[in-house]
This record gives C-alpha cells, structure tokens and sequence, in this order.
C-alpha cells in the first residue's frame, strides 16, 4: 500500500459514509462542507420523529496526543451538540484522549466513537491499530535493537534523563535519541522539561507502545526443547547449567504475579543449542516443554534479576513479551501493566521492578 495518506475529500466521504452506515437506515443526514467557523464540515442527523443533532466534524492530516486539547478547543468554539475529529488514521493514545474531551472520532481503518444525547446514540468500535500509511519503518519503529535499549533505559531506569545520558546507556548517537524522545514527547509517553530532560515516564504507555514494533515471537530465533523430566527438570537444569540464561514470557509472569508455571518455559540464551545439551534436553516440534530463544540483540539478557535461584528478564522485557505471545500472556501483561499504573498514580513509580 502507498504510504501516500487519503486526500481530505477522501477522508470527509469516508468517514461520513461509516457514520451513516451505523445509523438506522430510517434516519436522515446532510452534510455541509461551507461553514462559517473553525469546522471542516457540518453533519445533521434526523430521526423520523423529527428530533435532530448538528455533528461539528473537525478534520486532520494526523493528530499526536499531545495536541487533542488544543484541537478540542478550536472545535467546541462552533455551535453544535457533537464534535467529531475525522483523520486517515488516529492511535490508541490520540483515540484516548478525544474520548477525555469528550470528542467522537471516525478514521479510515476502522476506529469510531460517536456518542449523541437526543437523538440517542452511542457508537464505539475498534479498527487497525497501525497506521497503512506510516513512515518506513527504519525511520520510525521501535524494533530496532538501539530504540529497544532506549525504551528499556527510559522504562527500567529512575528519572530525569538527559539525552546524553541516555544515548550512553542506549549506545547510540544523541541525535538518534532526541528525534526518538521527540516522537514519544507527541505521543505522551514521556514527559520533558522544555529543550531539557525526560521527568517523567509513563511506562505502561511506553510498553505498549514499543510492543507495537518489537514482535516476540518474530524478532529472535527460538527453538523447542522437550526435558524428560519436563518443567521442574528444565528450571532446575538452567539453575544448574552455568550458562547465562533469563527466563520471559510467561515464566516470567510466574514468578513477577505468584502463579503458576506453564506448560512450557521459555528462556532467552546466548546459543540454544548448547544450552539444550547442558540440560539434557532433545529438539522437539510437539511436546516442548522448553523454549530458548536466541535475542537478535543481547539486551534481553541485561539487566537481569534473580527469585529462588533462577534468573530472569527485566519484568519490562517480560511485559513486552507477553504482549507478543498467545493468549493468556497478553492478559497477564495487562494485569502488570495496570500495577505500573497504579503505583504510578501513587506517586512512587521509581521503576518497573518496584512497581512490579
């Protein structure tokens, strides 16, 4: 697909199109596209009994999260019982904060919001949650291996952060993390003093964000191993092995919420193959019990921690695993992710690791 966005015509067609769509075929609609305030166009809906409501549609190329209040504002300025923003395509974090001020939205992939008093409506749905038209990614995903370590420096580590700073612990260039910090500054995932320091970092945002780019089960190469003395034998092989190992996923969730162990373990290595002979464990297609993964980079293996004398990944790089793995590891990462943001509303979200 082109990454050439829709003309505004397109998105105004459009999205008044999935607006009608959602309506009772008995209801009516006008449009106006020459109205004399800040709105693109005007929508009217009118139900058979004659009850209507005037749509004040405001209309943008692209919205970061962190300008909605100032679009919000411009739009309430007209006379309307609704405002509405239409885009090509709107994130998560731009959708959330509409809905704060109380705006419906519609974009062309599918992500609509539209609540009305009198007549009665109430439309919510949920489209694509990556934008066809984005830049490449090599100029704006978090795959990469140097964005991975700055999300894992911002989100592991105790503010404020210079860009300096943080470019040392990355090991990249200080351009490279001040475009970066720049993007999730639009996107309201860190919080910065102006032309200064990060203060702030909402890390559950963060996360999730960054899982967006950075694919588990595609970005590193993982192998199935069966132990014979399953589970328990496989851990208690890594904590025998002398190898460099940290346990992820759901073995980690295990130990970061006191649940139970899976079925199959998994474990990042620096080279699974020996790991797998130290423990004794067989390659295995079916009935694995065990799975090592070889990191595409070595930071999944900093930063470590150890319970009960095994070792495991940073909880931050837990979460972004379990959001890429089957269920149930996405509702175990959100379970984790909703105590990082209550410890954060606590006042006391110095790092992941305390708040996990």
């Amino acid at each position: 697909m082109s990454n050439t966005a829709p003309s505004d015509n397109v998105v105004l067609r459009q999205a008044v199109e999935q607006i009608q769509r959602c309506l009772p075929g008995h209801w009516t609609t006008a449009v106006s596209v020459k109205t004399n305030d800040l709105s693109a166009a005007r929508l009217t809906i009118r139900t058979p009994a004659g009850t209507g409501a005037a749509l004040a549609i405001g209309a943008r190329r692209q919205l970061d999260p962190r300008l909605v209040p100032q679009v919000a504002a411009a739009l309430k300025s007209t006379a309307a019982d609704a405002f509405v923003v239409i885009a090509p395509f709107l994130g998560a974090r731009t959708r959330e904060r509409l809905a704060e001020e109380g705006l419906g939205y519609v974009d062309l992939c599918g992500n609509m919001r539209l609540v009305l008093e009198r007549p009665t409506v109430l439309i919510q749905m949920r489209g694509e949650e990556r934008s066809p038209w984005a830049a490449p990614r090599s100029t704006r995903s978090l795959h990469a291996a140097k964005a991975s370590r700055l999300v894992r420096a911002l989100v592991d580590g105790v503010p404020p952060f210079g860009v300096r700073r943080l470019a040392a612990v990355a090991g990249t260039d200080p351009g490279y993390v001040s475009r970066l910090l720049d993007l999730f500054d639009r996107e309201e995932l860190v919080e910065r003093e102006p032309h200064g320091p990060v203060v702030s970092v909402h890390r559950a945002r963060l996360l999730r964000r960054w899982a967006e780019d950075y694919e588990f089960g595609q970005v590193h190469r993982a192998l199935g191993f069966a132990h014979p003395h399953g589970v328990p034998g496989a851990l208690a092989g890594l904590r025998a092995c002398g190898a460099p190992y940290a346990l992820t996923a759901r073995a980690g969730a295990a130990a970061l919420l006191e649940s139970a162990l899976p079925s199959v373990v998994t474990a990042y290595v620096d080279n699974a193959q020996r790991v797998a002979d130290l423990l004794g464990a067989a390659p295995a297609t079916e009935g694995a019990n065990l799975l090592l993964v070889e990191p595409f980079d070595p930071f999944p293996l900093e930063g470590t921690w150890e319970r009960g004398g095994l070792t495991y990944a940073a909880a931050s790089q837990i979460v972004v695993d379990l959001l890429g793995c089957p269920a149930p590891a996405p509702d175990q990462a959100a379970t984790l992710l909703g105590r990082m943001v209550e410890t954060a509303s606590g006042g006391s979200d110095d790092s992941v690791s305390a708040a996990l």
